[in-house]
């Protein structure tokens, strides 16, 4: 059962972290919060701004975190989705960016070292943070790793944040991926939940940096 996506409204935004409107609207200028966000409405005091309110808090405390270390351009770049046209190579990426050999192991396909996508770098990245977890059997694992890559082309376009999802019912685990907000019955147990979008990012900035 899905529900609507929390929002904040811009006020309520600057107020909660403390940047102000100048500020705001220079990363919005730069595309480092989206325009897509930015969703007008009428309320009792007249029109407002809202937006998804996890998302620009989150997208804030990132620009916050990277700003010390990277100018505003090149956390554009850090953030922007020009990374998902490329193909890697492993002798390009540190073993730092989500390559560990557990990831590879357990990879739902065999890996080509010299020409590999983005997806195939986001199953990697999903693969080994399921595996820091723990907890989870191989087979487990495996299975959403195999889910999430079929999945990412299809879901590309959807609203909402993405997540994948392991649970279990009867001996039996079934991974999905879902957007908004998902509720299961009660002897359903889910095992893992995995914030796609937001893996998405880390693995963007962290490539940012090994091939730059």
């Amino acid at each position: 059962m899905a529900t609507r996506e929390e929002e904040i409204s811009k006020k309520e935004a600057l107020r909660e972290t403390s940047i102000s409107y100048g500020q705001f609207y220079r990363w919005k200028r730069m595309g480092l919060i989206p325009e897509a966000w930015f969703r007008r409405r009428a309320t009792f005091t007249g029109q407002e701004t809202f937006l998804p309110r996890e998302k620009l808090l989150d997208r804030i405390r990132r620009i916050q975190e990277l700003k010390d270390r990277h100018s505003l351009e090149e956390i554009g770049q850090l953030l922007s989705p020009d990374l998902a046209d490329r193909v890697y190579s492993l002798d390009e990426l540190s073993a730092g960016v989500v390559l560990s050999a557990r990831a590879r192991d357990l990879f739902p396909t065999d890996i080509d070292a010299a020409r590999l996508r983005f997806s195939d770098l986001v199953c990697l990245a999903a693969i080994d943070e399921l595996s820091r977890q723990g907890g989870l059997a191989d087979e487990h694992v495996r299975l959403a790793g195999v889910t999430l890559l079929k999945s990412l082309s299809e879901l590309k376009d959807v609203t909402g944040e993405r997540h994948l999802v392991l649970a279990e019912r009867d001996g039996a685990t079934v991974a999905m991926i879902h957007t908004g907000q998902i509720v299961f019955d009660e002897p359903t147990k889910v095992l893992v939940s995995l914030n796609v979008d937001q893996l998405i990012e880390d693995l963007k900035v962290r490539l940012r940096e090994a091939v730059a």
